[in-house]
């Protein structure tokens, strides 16, 4: 199972009800185009980003995440939003967000709000733009306890990808390889931000590009698979828990499985007593048998 974290959600777009996202043009066109793409590449769980600056109150989700459900079923889409941290008051309204996104990203700005995201703030992920030049350094003392927090720091690739300036790939692969070294290769992982159908790659390209980078290419797949598993897992637990108190659902085969042994044992222990009962009564049996003969 392959996750894609990151793919934009168009901007403007608020409500795809009724919109045609089969014609050739538009927005949702090129996103139906995008994510089909990433399907067809094995990815089965896709986070639409949306990118939101100011505060957290007024921010409302314009994702529709079952816009193309039923033509991608094997597909699962989750909502995610990557909030740009340009004070550390914004931080106090990220609880509101809670129930409107899945996922909870920021982007710190500066060295002190990078500090703050992850020591302090409940989120579960971390986006630095890598393409560009980073106003701080990468310390493994402040992003080791991100990691040790089950906080993950997400590299985006497209931008690699895209057609551009030279000077936005150098910028990549040297931040990228610096936050390889801060973080000791954990805690890393790799998403699209693709804009475009074009600008996708499969898992194991991905795994091939991050040796740029220094990754090993297990680890490249890791942050693909297992990492970006782990976030998915980190925000349904961190929404559905609280101060250690978790929700336990019991599935429904597991309830039949359940009954059927008990079922089982039922069944086991009265076959016992009568094998039991039947085996006494055949000892009386041949007592008064071996009796008579005398």
């Amino acid at each position: 199972m392959f996750y894609d974290l990151n793919v934009p959600w168009p901007k403007g777009v608020t409500n795809t009800s009724s919109l045609e996202y089969t014609r050739l043009t538009g927005a949702i066109p090129d996103l139906f185009r995008t994510v089909s793409m990433l399907a067809s590449f094995g990815y089965t769980t896709i986070a639409y980003d949306y990118e939101a600056s100011g505060k957290g109150a007024s921010i409302e989700s314009p994702i529709q995440r079952d816009v193309f459900s039923s033509t991608l079923s094997t597909v699962t889409f989750l909502s995610r939003v990557t909030l740009i941290l340009d004070d550390a008051a914004q931080a106090q309204a990220l609880p509101s967000l809670t129930s409107k996104f899945d996922i909870l990203a920021v982007r710190p700005t500066s060295e002190k709000l990078l500090l703050a995201a992850c020591t302090n703030l409940e989120i579960d992920l971390i986006s630095l733009d890598l393409s560009q030049r980073l106003p701080f350094n990468l310390r493994h003392r402040t992003l080791g306890v991100a990691v040790a927090r089950g906080i993950k720091i997400e590299i985006c690739y497209a931008p690699s990808t895209r057609q551009g300036d030279n000077n936005t790939r150098r910028n990549l692969i040297s931040n990228a390889a610096s936050l390889y070294r801060a973080t000791r290769g954990k805690g890393i992982i790799i998403s699209s931000g693709a804009q475009d159908a074009l600008e996708c790659r499969s898992p194991y390209d991905i795994s091939n590009l991050a040796t740029l980078w220094g990754f090993t290419q297990e680890k490249g797949k890791l942050a693909v698979e297992g990492d970006a598993r782990a976030v998915c897992t980190h925000a349904r637990m961190r929404r559905r828990s609280y101060k250690q108190v978790v929700e336990i659902e019991i599935a429904e085969n597991a309830e039949k499985i359940d009954s059927k042994t008990k079922t089982g044992q039922n069944m086991n222990s009265k076959t016992k007593k009568r094998q039991q009962q039947s085996g006494g009564k055949t000892q009386i049996a041949k007592k008064r048998k071996a009796h008579d003969s005398l």
